[in-house]
């Protein structure tokens, strides 16, 4: 999914903030859902649709970054954002995948009253977290590398430091 720019503007800043904000937010709602069983009926499909707009931002961000790059000096800085923003996508697909889990599995679970509700839900916040976490810490620390490629050069230019 490449695209190049948005409103005039270079399109990748300005999607790039969508995945940071969403991914997150779908990251906890899914914990939530997981983790209270009373709330999940209302929101797993929340978390879900979260996890499915974070995973489209995540990968416009990664086809505006490609295109961004082509019009940057490949420095240091911009090779190893480019290479940690690739590590971003499989997390949110995992993260989808979780989130997908938490709102059909305790459906399945109702149906058939031979699965433990208790190990069921156990097997859904383990999940929840290992993919939440690992999404919401990938995506800052590609944030963080983004951040330094553009504002280090900057620095550099001004004086600054």
């Amino acid at each position: 999914m490449e695209i190049s720019e948005l409103f005039g503007l270079p399109a990748h800043p300005l999607v790039v903030h969508a995945a940071v904000v969403l991914l997150p937010l779908a990251a906890l709602a899914t914990l939530i859902a997981a983790v209270a069983p009373r709330v999940r009926h209302q929101w797993a499909p929340v978390a879900l649709a979260m996890a499915l707009a974070a995973t489209l931002a995540v990968g416009l961000a990664q086809g505006s970054g490609e295109e961004l790059e082509e019009q940057v000096d490949e420095t240091r800085l911009v090779e190893e954002h480019t290479e940690r923003g690739e590590t971003v996508l499989p997390w949110a697909i995992a993260l989808t995948v979780a989130a997908a889990a938490v709102t059909v599995v305790p459906l399945v679970v109702r149906r058939r009253q031979t699965l433990p509700a208790k190990t069921v839900t156990a097997a859904l916040v383990v999940a929840a977290l290992i993919t939440g976490a690992g999404a919401t810490w990938t995506v800052a620390d590609v944030g963080h590398s983004g951040a330094k490629a553009t504002w280090d050069d900057v620095s550099n230019e001004t004086g600054g430091g």
